[in-house]
């Protein structure tokens, strides 16, 4: 019965897509331990090092002290806790907008979001790139589904030309970050187009949200946007330090979401510690903005030096830096070399990013020190010498 799956498993092995989990024995800084040994850590979405601050972990212990380790049930039925609803009030106030509602995961919360807003008489258009949790909710939602060229305002203003009066709702769908190319869309122009069409806008701000903006609000503060009418979703995963999803946006589409969502309404509620440590990181946000200038001069200093030694950087626009290779089985191999020189970024490959543009997908964190950046540099520099 299972020998048609093993064929697979090997049809994904010859073309140099197999995955494995790596299991990560220890953490320190920006370190981790593989297999014994210590790596320099250049693939975290943790931007600001707040998953080990101890603010944010102190949060969290006490939480769990408090509460427990669980939540227990479904946040309709007993599970809704202070930490739940206090967080809901703090991110709303952090986007500037009415509400905000949280779910499990970010990938719960593209599924509750798209699949309760939008239905088989909707239409939907998509970002080519958008994250796969995004592409899934878009299906699933049974709307009419229309992908545009990548950050091409353009062709995304045809496409609601031409099919817009034909539904009840529209909705437009782009990454506020992109989370493998690392590069930003243009937004006002966006957010622009789906005004003059009568459509929503949602955002999916998990690699903006405390990265982006003076204050750290994220990609619309970033471009001076007002936010009342976007639906702004994210994780607290990246750059918050713990795990969960929200959406922030009008108070009429968050409360038709509690109704609705089936990905939060049939789920326990996220552990309260996880919910506790959010909210002490986004304290950390506004009161800490030195972690976001080191974060950005570092950022500064990695581009500058690949680019100084000849590699052809995808984008340079956040703390996302994905180096080009092309080939699946290359782009393992530098991979490879790059972890026997000390560093560890993993290979990214189809169907994460599309066919012919496997990278090294590099991301940055407050954690770096000057030192580490150019341990780093150290061991691109050798396995370019090698290639």
């Amino acid at each position: 019965m299972f020998e048609n799956l093993q064929k697979e498993l090997d049809d994904l092995e010859a073309r140099g897509l197999r995955r494995i989990c790596r299991q990560v024995e220890a953490v320190e800084g920006a370190r981790i331990r593989m297999d014994g040994r210590w790596l320099l850590h250049f693939s975290s979405n943790g931007y600001l090092g707040l998953a080990r601050h101890p603010a944010v972990v102190a949060a969290a212990e006490e939480a769990a002290a408090r509460y427990g380790t669980g939540s227990g049930s479904a946040r309709l039925i007993g599970g809704n806790l202070p930490p739940h609803e206090e967080l809901e009030r703090e991110l709303a106030r952090f986007k500037q907008a009415e509400d905000c509602l949280l779910f499990s995961t970010g990938y719960m919360a593209s599924l509750g979001i798209i699949t309760a807003l939008t239905g088989p008489e909707d239409l939907v258009v998509g970002d080519r790139l958008n994250h796969a949790s995004l592409i899934d909710a878009c299906r699933l939602s049974g709307a009419a589904l229309r992908v545009y060229p990548h950050s091409d305002a353009d062709r995304l203003e045809e496409v609601l030309k031409e099919r817009r009066g034909r539904y009840r709702r529209a909705m437009v769908v782009t990454e506020g970050v992109f989370s493998m190319d690392g590069d930003l869309p243009p937004l006002p122009r966006i957010a622009e187009i789906t005004r003059r069409h009568d459509a929503w806008l949602l955002v999916d701000d998990a690699h903006g949200t405390g990265v982006f903006g003076e204050q750290g609000r994220g990609s619309l503060e970033h471009f001076g946007m007002e936010t009342k009418e976007i639906l702004q979703m994210g994780t607290l995963s990246k750059a918050l330090g713990s795990q969960g999803g929200y959406l922030a946006g009008p108070r009429a589409a968050v409360e038709l979401l509690r109704n609705r969502a089936r990905s939060f309404i049939y789920t326990t509620a996220p552990a309260p510690a996880c919910s506790a440590a959010a909210l002490a990181a986004l304290q950390v946000v506004r009161r800490e903005p030195d972690l976001r200038r080191r974060l950005w001069e570092n950022v500064r200093r990695w581009t500058s030096g690949l680019e100084g030694l000849g590699w052809d950087l995808i984008s340079k626009t956040s703390p996302i830096v994905p180096v080009r290779v092309g080939g699946n089985r290359e782009t393992m191999a530098l991979a490879k070399a790059l972890e026997e020189a000390g560093l560890y970024a993993p290979a990214i490959r189809p169907p994460t990013v599309p066919e012919g543009s496997a990278r090294i997908r590099t991301s940055l964190t407050s954690l770096h020190t000057a030192g580490d950046l150019e341990e780093a540099l150290g061991a691109f520099k050798k396995c370019l010498q090698t290639s």
